[in-house]
């Protein structure tokens, strides 16, 4: 099985003309996507908060969050992000994945369509 990236372009929710075309690994375990500081500089994105986040080595940290635009497969939507240290690396979160109706096939290394679940409901 194992990692593979996907190319993705990542914009200014209020400028779509401040954008970015970037490779991200792909990472269910992350639950956000992550740009790194340098490019979320470049698109402009406001930071909206911190968010606190424990990385793999078991660290607790809190990071800068901010909400872009990403388009990727085909597929587009707004997105919650960390922004991470410049030059650091790029993730696709769960979160994205789920908001642009996408899962991970992991055999073939790609994204496919995902089905949403809704509570049903008797009218």
């Amino acid at each position: 099985m194992g990692t593979f990236s996907v190319q993705a372009t990542v914009a200014n929710l209020a400028d779509p003309t401040m954008r970015v075309t970037l490779g991200l690994l792909v990472d269910t375990g992350a639950t956000w996507t992550t740009l790194p500081g340098d490019v979320a500089a470049d698109i402009g994105a406001a930071q909206l908060g911190m968010r606190r986040v424990r990385l793999a080595d078991g660290r607790v940290e809190e990071w800068p969050a901010a909400a872009i635009h990403i388009t990727l497969d085909g597929h587009e939507g707004p997105t919650f992000c960390l922004i991470g240290p410049r030059g650091g690396p790029s993730l696709l979160g769960a979160v994205t994945l789920e908001e642009l109706g996408l899962a991970v096939d992991p055999a073939a290394r790609r994204l496919v369509p995902a089905t949403g679940y809704l509570i049903s409901l008797t009218v």
